[in-house]
């Protein structure tokens, strides 16, 4: 019976919540590539407008996202583009100048809002990580 509750709780448990963090990092990219369509951001910024930097930056999450979701044991490559990409998203509409020009607003809140996310499920997938390494090490 001990057999049991471990396994439920041990490498299954860290491999399903490990792969609903994967799956939310997709949909995050997924959400950036989409939101310059839901947003209308043609004109957010100046020259490497908002547009193309979440084009651009989701598509990077969702290849991360995917890579993670079809091998697990793989994704170590592609986790540390994650804190750099949300680290960038936060910083973005500043350092691109979302707002010069034509206020960009909602695009600002947007690309904050997922990188903020993207650190988080990147801080979450390294909590469950070291959890599944601690406890395969007490067996």
């Amino acid at each position: 019976m001990k057999t049991l509750t471990r396994t439920r709780g041990g490498v299954a448990g860290h491999s399903l919540a490990l792969a609903v963090v994967n799956a939310l990092t997709f949909l995050t990219g997924l959400w950036l590539v989409l939101s310059p369509f839901q947003l209308d951001q043609e004109l957010s910024g100046g020259g490497f407008n908002g547009y193309w930097n979440d084009v651009l930056v989701g598509a990077v999450v969702v290849v991360c996202g995917a890579a993670q979701l079809v091998s697990p044991a793989a994704a170590h490559v592609w986790r540390p583009v994650l804190p750099l990409a949300g680290a960038w998203l936060v910083v973005a509409p500043t350092a691109l100048g979302y707002n010069q020009g034509t206020p960009a607003p909602a695009t600002s809140a947007s690309d904050v809002a997922a990188g903020a996310v993207l650190l988080a499920l990147w801080a979450i997938a390294v909590a469950i990580l070291s959890r599944a390494l601690r406890d395969g090490g007490e067996r």
